[in-house]
């Protein structure tokens, strides 16, 4: 079973839709050759209609901290840094030769990141002990991870922060009978179901689930 995903494809929305919606946005150079490079490498990036939906979020909600774990070559980092400027991020990835990428994209488009080589879970766990707090967290990992990741969002989150995990329909796959998926990905489906049955009952929390790009959570406290 062969993903368009690999090729940046839109697996939720027909093709045709995702580009005809695409063709009212504009996005700056450098990101244009991210997705070009993207493409090429066979690196999954956020699709165009999440990087929109990303953008329009940081730019309301301007925050001051932001975590970004999953920098993969970093068009997601630099979306959000052309969204607020002013914003302080910090980006998370275990891939040396990915981040190394990234870096040196962040440089050409003079954007401060702070790049941390590390897993995400483990750097979340620092980040609690050393009682850091974001307004932002963007999570776009290990999708069989997702489920590990709730109770540290939700702790380092501030009081009007906000938590989005990219990828949550996973090609569509959480939405099929388990005799409909590929065995090879039976395992991250089911943790991802699991990850949304628990994100959306957690009290005290709302909680939206999109179909845009290959789906977005969003998830901020009621406070």
């Amino acid at each position: 079973m062969e993903f368009k995903r690999w090729r940046n494809l839109s697996e939720i929305l027909p093709q045709d839709v995702e580009e005809f919606c695409n063709s009212f946005n504009s996005e700056e150079p450098i990101l244009r050759e991210l997705r070009e490079l993207a493409t090429r490498e066979k690196v999954p990036i956020l699709l165009p209609s999440a990087a929109q939906l990303l953008r329009l979020i940081v730019k309301l909600r301007k925050p001051r901290k932001v975590l970004e774990v999953g920098t993969g070559i970093g068009y997601s980092t630099l979306t959000i840094h052309f969204a607020s400027p002013e914003s302080s991020i910090t980006t998370v990835d275990s891939n040396p030769k990915r981040l190394k990428t990234a870096e040196s994209f962040f440089q050409r488009a003079n954007a401060p990141v702070e790049t941390v080589l590390a897993d995400g879970l483990e750097f979340m766990r620092e980040a609690l002990s050393a009682g850091e707090e974001y307004d932002l967290i963007f999570i776009d990992s290990t999708k069989g991870e997702y489920p590990f990741y709730i109770y540290k969002v939700e702790a380092l989150l501030s009081d009007r922060g906000i938590a989005i995990f990219d990828n949550v329909l996973f090609r569509g796959l959480v939405a099929k009978d388990e005799e409909e998926i590929p065995d090879k990905y039976k395992r991250s489906t089911n943790l991802l179901k699991l990850f949304l049955n628990q994100l959306v009952k957690f009290p005290n929390y709302s909680t939206i689930i999109l179909p845009i790009g290959d789906g977005f959570a969003i998830h901020q406290p009621l406070r």
